[in-house]
């Protein structure tokens, strides 16, 4: 077994040092936050689509629903999820008038 130390090369000790600062305080990343608000957003874009083409068959039915629990369990905004609902409820009721 060799007791030779182990050497780094200058790059190599560029890149380490780089890694180092940049886990340390540089660069942090995206906040958290951000991240939860763009999966929201693209969650509710998403449902409004499946909305707007709502069929009334009984798997859109159950998609629909489905999506509509799952945005209020993750957090969507709650009075885009009332809009949606109520969208839905007068498209239903003018169905129902013709």
């Amino acid at each position: 077994m060799s007791a030779k130390p182990s050497t780094l090369t200058r790059d190599e000790a560029k890149d380490l040092r780089r890694i180092i600062e940049r886990i340390r305080g540089g660069d942090r990343g995206t906040p958290h936050q951000v991240v939860v608000q763009a999966w929201h957003d693209e969650m509710a874009a998403e449902l409004r689509k499946l909305a707007k083409t709502y069929e009334r068959t009984g798997r859109g039915a159950k998609d629909l629903l489905e999506g509509l629990v799952i945005a209020e369990v993750e957090g969507v905004d709650p009075k885009l999820l009332t809009k949606i609902r109520r969208q839905l409820g007068q498209r239903a009721t003018k169905r129902q008038a013709a």
